[in-house]
């Protein structure tokens, strides 16, 4: 139990980090634009992210299809084979939407 409690308060932490991340990653150049459209960022996007931001990223990205499915329970080994599956996916197909793969695989 205590394990999980580990656990989910390191996602938490590094989801609300995440968000930051995000943001400034894919501000554009004008400082005003602090709207990030979720389901324009590219695989590509996400690959050519700096190694921190690139799990930062995925871990955002986790925690939003856990929300969106209404998961309460997580398999660790699950997520990370879906993680490699996810990584994968984006290195054969860099054009498509980080959104749609992790659709694909959560």
């Amino acid at each position: 139990m205590k394990l999980i409690n580990q656990f989910f308060s390191i996602l938490l932490l590094a989801t609300l980090f995440s968000q930051s991340s995000v943001l400034s990653s894919f501000a554009q150049e004008n400082s005003e634009d602090t709207k990030v459209d979720l389901n324009k960022i590219s695989c590509r996007e996400l690959l050519k992210m700096p190694g921190k931001d690139k799990e930062l990223t995925l871990v955002f990205f986790h925690g939003l299809m856990t929300a969106k499915n209404n998961q309460m329970v997580i398999d660790r080994i699950a997520l990370r084979e879906a993680t490699d599956k996810i990584t994968d996916d984006c290195i054969d197909n860099p054009n498509l939407m980080l959104m749609t793969v992790f659709d694909r695989y959560r």
